[in-house]
């Protein structure tokens, strides 16, 4: 009887520990209605966040193909698709393989501007446009997607403000960046990199905010833990991935795609994440 015991406490143990280490592709799914879209209108953007150069398959196509399956509209990529210790290369065959699926629209993430990845800083934003993707920085427009009029703008990461100037001021450069966009017309997109930056988000004319950054708080426990530890926010995070309903906008955080086996992720596997935008019924 001690022996089968064993056996069921081993086995458990190690289902636990693969559910706990799973780190295959997860696709997550989020619905948001807005009353600025009319009944028959919708449109689905995939986010693809922190992907910190990881490889998923030969040139990326394990995340590609999962990517196209979505069938998305629009392809919002907030950051930090390169990271500053690793080869650009997986982040380039991630953007060249998915022109032509959707339209792409990419902000920098702290890993684009560190100064200490001069050959990525200089680079990558020249290497996505030629790809097809739209860099923001700072800056807005007006598209139309799947006959959705929409108006989406992107922030550069705060570090471009502090390596240009010490004393300069983020909130204030991207608040003067956004003053022209009308809150009431359009369904407003907004592209940012950091999640914890809800005050300054609040402040400025969006309908739906998409980041990363903090990866999902790196370890997670079901139901109890969303989050042990997110870069800028530090223990217990209030904003580790996911979605959050705030009183003028609402803010989708991915919990990216970056393992690493010195820093494992817990509960936590990488994800696509799908935002389904309609209007109410």
């Amino acid at each position: 009887m001690k022996k089968h015991k064993s056996t069921f406490v081993f086995v458990a143990l190690g289902i636990l520990l693969f559910t706990a280490t799973y780190n295959a592709l997860t696709v997550q799914t989020y619905d948001v209605p807005s009353d600025k879209l009319s009944a028959d209108e919708s449109l689905r953007i995939v986010l693809l966040s922190d992907l910190h150069s990881a490889s998923y398959g030969y040139k990326q196509s394990i995340l590609i193909d999962q990517v196209r399956a979505q069938k998305p509209d629009l392809i919002a990529l907030p950051g930090d698709l390169l990271d500053r210790y690793r080869s650009p290369e997986p982040a380039f065959e991630l953007v060249e393989g998915l022109a032509g699926i959707a339209p792409m629209y990419f902000v920098t993430g702290n890993h684009e501007i560190d100064d200490s990845a001069d050959y990525i800083r200089h680079d990558a934003k020249n290497v996505f446009r030629s790809h097809g993707v739209t860099v923001l920085e700072n800056e807005w427009e007006p598209i139309t997607v799947n006959g959705v009029n929409l108006v989406i703008g992107g922030l550069e990461d705060p570090l471009r403000t502090y390596n240009e100037n010490i004393y300069g001021s983020w909130e204030t450069d991207v608040a003067t960046a956004m003053q022209d966009v009308d809150p009431d017309e359009t369904f407003n997109l907004l592209l940012s990199h950091r999640a914890e930056e809800v005050d300054t988000y609040a402040d400025l004319p969006f309908d739906l905010v998409l980041s990363g950054h903090a990866h999902g708080g790196q370890v997670r426990i079901p139901y109890l833990l969303n989050g042990l530890f997110a870069p800028d926010q530090g223990f217990f995070p209030k904003y580790a991935g996911g979605l959050y309903e705030h009183e003028s906008f609402t803010h989708v955080i991915g919990r990216g795609f970056n393992y690493s086996f010195n820093v494992p992720r817990i509960f936590n596997p990488p994800e696509i994440v799908v935002i389904d935008v309609h209007g109410k019924k």
